[in-house]
């Protein structure tokens, strides 16, 4: 049994698709097909139910993934202490991150990083909170920065800040207040995010405790479409307040305050409970509690009396 074999073998089981699982571990699938083939051989069972272009794991599989799992992870991390020897000067780190934080804190965070760890191979994906979380349960990520609660008994979650969500609407928007109740968005046309999205979630809840059903004209998945959008004059959105001041002047947009309740979400640092955190993982995260510090710093003079709360 080789290691390879394991991997092709994790990747068909996280994929449930021979094709796809080929191009995560950059083979071609008729040699993936194969080394699968032979780790059935060796093992005398089937690890895999053929459905058409899916595949689902039979009850072998799925006992032999857990244990798969826990020898893969055990090597890695072996490989990461001999690796704190070096000084963490090489390996890799995976990290996910939703799209608006994406937008302000990886750039200064990732040229601190790789200042201090020019050697790791440092790779960032955009992607929702969901995912982000499903990445780290698989294994695909080794750090995730999402939107909170995550709840599970395999994450630890250290929390990162609170951050209240603003309104957003055209520049030529004939509202006057500069401060809008939660009902006054009932009828108000919005521009949102798709329904299975975290930030999504957070603003309909907030909606229905101030008795309010939002009225979604367009959803986009990425938040800087949306703000296009808006300037364009699509309808108005909801967005995180940090992601709004951090942008670039030039898009004509107005931001609006948001009371009773005053929407807000959390984000936080998550990374796996079971697996060991090397130096370059550990260090990632004291710079990204460092950098937010500074943006939020930076962002006090544009918010005025915006308050957006760092925990430290």
């Amino acid at each position: 049994m080789e290691l390879r074999q394991l991997r092709y073998f994790l990747a068909v089981a996280a994929t449930q698709n021979f094709t796809r699982a080929a191009e995560t571990v950059h083979v071609s699938q008729p040699s993936l097909s194969i080394q699968i083939a032979g780790l059935e051989d060796e093992l005398g069972t089937k690890l895999f139910d053929r459905l058409g272009r899916k595949v689902a794991l039979t009850q072998a599989g799925e006992l032999f993934r857990d244990h798969a799992g826990r020898v893969l992870r055990e090597l890695e991390q072996a490989v990461q202490v001999v690796q704190e020897l070096q000084g963490a000067q090489r390996g890799r780190l995976v990290v996910g991150t939703v799209a608006t934080v994406n937008s302000y804190l990886i750039p200064p965070l990732v040229s601190r990083f790789k200042q201090r760890f020019p050697g790791i191979h440092l790779q960032v994906h955009a992607q929702p909170s969901t995912d982000i979380v499903a990445g780290l349960l698989a294994n695909r990520l080794d750090i995730g920065i999402c939107l909170l609660p995550v709840e599970h008994d395999r994450l630890t979650v250290v929390p990162l800040f609170d951050e209240r969500l603003i309104l957003v609407a055209p520049a030529n928007s004939p509202m006057k207040k500069a401060r809008l109740h939660m009902q006054e968005l009932a009828g108000l046309p919005l521009v949102l995010m798709p329904a299975d999205y975290c930030l999504r979630k957070m603003v309909e809840a907030e909606c229905a405790e101030a008795h309010v059903q939002p009225q979604v004209v367009l959803e986009m998945t990425s938040p800087e479409g949306i703000l296009q959008a808006v300037a364009g004059g699509a309808g108005l959105t909801i967005l995180p307040e940090l992601y709004v001041l951090m942008r670039p002047p030039g898009l004509s947009i107005r931001t609006f305050e948001l009371h009773d309740p005053v929407p807000r979400h959390s984000v936080g640092l998550v990374f796996p409970s079971d697996r060991y955190q090397n130096l370059a993982a550990k260090e990632f995260g004291n710079l990204c509690r460092d950098t937010m510090k500074t943006i939020l710093e930076i962002s006090k003079p544009a918010a005025s009396k915006r308050r957006i709360g760092l925990r430290v």
